[in-house]
């Protein structure tokens, strides 16, 4: 899926976050997150992001600094510092684009019962998301792979969205991640293993 931009937003009166992607070719997709789900998501996202990108596949030692051996503080300080220059680069400014040529999820947004998370050593997370239910019956999903600077917006974004649904979940977060006021729940990214999985 080439990701242009994703939106993430509390929505008040559906009670749920709203996770909107849309792509360079015009299609879109949408997924509702429940509390039940965010609480499981948003510790899981932190805790990957200092075991798998804190520091970079191709990083090199000096000598003194044997990389494997990091505990998770020192961890946590390098993803946050990786998450700092992420959000330089990040894009939160350009308004999300809702003209879209297709849904190929449907017109309703897909209501996340399942989540898997796989990180790859190349830097890059696979997040599939499943929609398993019973009434009305009900089985969809789709996966995306993201960049470690895009799974950093992501988290930005969403701890955003639980900010706003004030779920508190702020404790849960290994990396310093608190919500701002006043920043956008978007990000454009227009062109310039183990393997978790929770139920909701």
């Amino acid at each position: 899926m080439d990701i242009r931009q994703i939106s993430i937003r509390y929505r008040q009166d559906h009670d749920r976050i709203l996770v909107d992607i849309n792509t360079g070719s015009g299609t879109e997709v949408q997924v509702w997150l429940t509390r039940r789900m965010s609480l499981r998501l948003w510790p899981l996202l932190n805790r990957v992001v200092i075991d798998h990108f804190a520091i970079p596949q191709d990083a090199k030692t000096d000598g003194f600094v044997d990389l494997a051996a990091m505990d998770v503080q020192t961890k946590a300080l390098l993803a946050d510092f990786n998450r700092e220059e992420a959000m330089q680069k990040a894009d939160f400014s350009t308004p999300y684009q809702t003209s879209v040529t297709q849904r190929p999820m449907g017109p309703n947004p897909l209501v996340v019962t399942e989540v898997s998370l796989t990180p790859y050593g190349n830097g890059k997370l696979q997040l599939n998301f499943t929609e398993v239910l019973d009434e009305p019956p009900s089985s969809r999903g789709f996966q995306i792979d993201l960049s470690s600077e895009l799974v950093f917006a992501v988290i930005k974004l969403l701890g955003n969205a639980l900010e706003q649904a004030q779920w508190e979940v702020g404790q849960h977060s290994a990396v310093p991640l608190a919500a701002e006021p006043d920043v956008a729940d978007e990000i454009d990214l227009s062109p310039d293993a183990t393997r978790p999985t929770y139920l909701n």
